[in-house]
């Protein structure tokens, strides 16, 4: 169904200025038009006007969720299922082949050897671990990390990692790999759970191998190491523990 015809004389005083329409639109942004409400009339023309606002929502709303575009109307109820043909006629049984003979059984093949522990690297007889800079986090302030490795925001900061370690193995000695020598700096420790315990008497130089005291991976205990290199220019690059 077709609009009715308009009036086009209604738009013989239309407004089409563009600095004008700035205006009032600002204008009504601003809520001027509130303010004649404290006029009598123009406050039932403000009345009638928020009416019709609120009813011509209504309509599009109807329009756009109740009675759609009118495009195509709703799918129709399916039809009832057609009768099922007849069967087909039944194929010729095929024959049976015979059973083959069974095949001799092979020799049981040797025992194979048992793969190293993943992230276990052997150094001629001797296993180590290596732990990535990435794996060090930021001590009360944040860390930041490049290809050459982690660096401190702050040089009052430490990096921390933690190493869960592996069942059957115990860590002898640890080495921190930095871009340059830090005197006094590295910190391993045993963490339990609730628990701190140092495992050097006081703190050892970067690129050193460290010999702590030793820890046997225990369940629910880790293994950490603590840096606090001092600057912000030095490269934590990782580090390596050897296991026993």
């Amino acid at each position: 169904m077709a609009k009715g015809s308009r009036d086009s004389n209604l738009d013989r005083h239309k407004i089409t200025d563009g600095a004008k329409l700035a205006a009032m639109s600002s204008s009504f942004n601003e809520g001027k038009h509130i303010e004649l409400e404290v006029f009598p009339a123009e406050r039932a023309m403000l009345y009638k006007l928020q009416v019709l606002n609120d009813e011509i929502k209504e309509l599009h709303r109807y329009l756009g969720s109740e009675v759609g575009d009118g495009a195509k109307g709703d799918a129709g109820n399916t039809g009832p299922q057609g009768p099922q043909g007849p069967q087909g006629p039944a194929g010729n049984n095929g024959s049976n082949g015979s059973n083959g003979s069974t095949g001799a059984r092979g020799p049981a093949g040797s025992a194979g050897a048992r793969g190293a522990d993943a992230g276990v690297y052997d150094d001629r007889g001797t296993e180590k671990v290596f732990i990535p800079f990435t794996d060090f986090k930021g001590d009360a302030y944040d860390a930041q990390y490049t290809p050459r490795g982690a660096t401190m925001t702050n040089t009052r900061g430490a990096l921390l990692a933690v190493w869960p370690g592996i069942d059957g193995k115990r860590v002898t000695h640890v080495i921190v790999h930095t871009s340059a020598n830090i005197s006094r700096s590295v910190t391993p420790f045993r963490l339990a759970p609730g628990t701190f315990t140092a495992l050097l008497s006081t703190a050892g130089n970067s690129n050193t191998n460290l010999q702590p005291t030793r820890w046997t991976c225990t369940v629910g205990e880790s293994y950490g190491i603590l840096i606090a290199p001092g600057a912000t220019n030095v490269f934590i690059q990782g580090a390596t523990l050897t296991l026993g």
